[in-house]
């Protein structure tokens, strides 16, 4: 079974508020597919996606994909940019920079897409436990 959702967030100048308003759309998506014990690793990786995605993007439109197979709980934004986004290296003075190392550490897989326009990671789900039993 898959089941999604899609979100489509314009540029405007609300764009500092987008990657909370995502963090909220998130978590009730999880509520809502019982993947809860999913949400505190899905909000950060949401956010920092969708960060990336308004700081670094060239789209007027940021657009956000959740959806969930019976191995993983599936995160892609694309953000219209022709760049491939990279890693920087752990700086412990900087101030960004930090959003793909936190993708790194806390998603079982991420990539980018070919044409650089999309980031996707994935959250293993722990099959046969109920919902807060992880």
């Amino acid at each position: 079974m898959i089941a999604g959702a899609d979100i489509s967030l314009l540029r405007s100048e609300q764009d500092i508020q987008r990657p909370g308003q995502m963090r909220r759309i998130a978590t009730a998506y999880l509520r809502l597919w019982k993947l809860s014990e999913l949400a505190d690793a899905a909000r950060v990786l949401v956010s920092e996606l969708v960060t990336n995605a308004f700081q670094h993007g060239a789209g007027e439109v940021v657009d956000v994909r959740l959806y969930f197979t019976a191995a993983h709980l599936c995160i892609e934004v694309d953000d219209g940019s022709p760049w491939v986004p990279r890693r920087y290296p752990d700086e412990p003075l900087a101030q960004g920079g930090r959003g793909l190392f936190l993708v790194d550490g806390l998603a079982d897989a991420w990539g980018v897409a070919e044409d650089g326009a999309r980031v996707w990671c994935l959250i293993r789900r722990d099959l046969g436990q109920p919902e807060g039993a992880r």
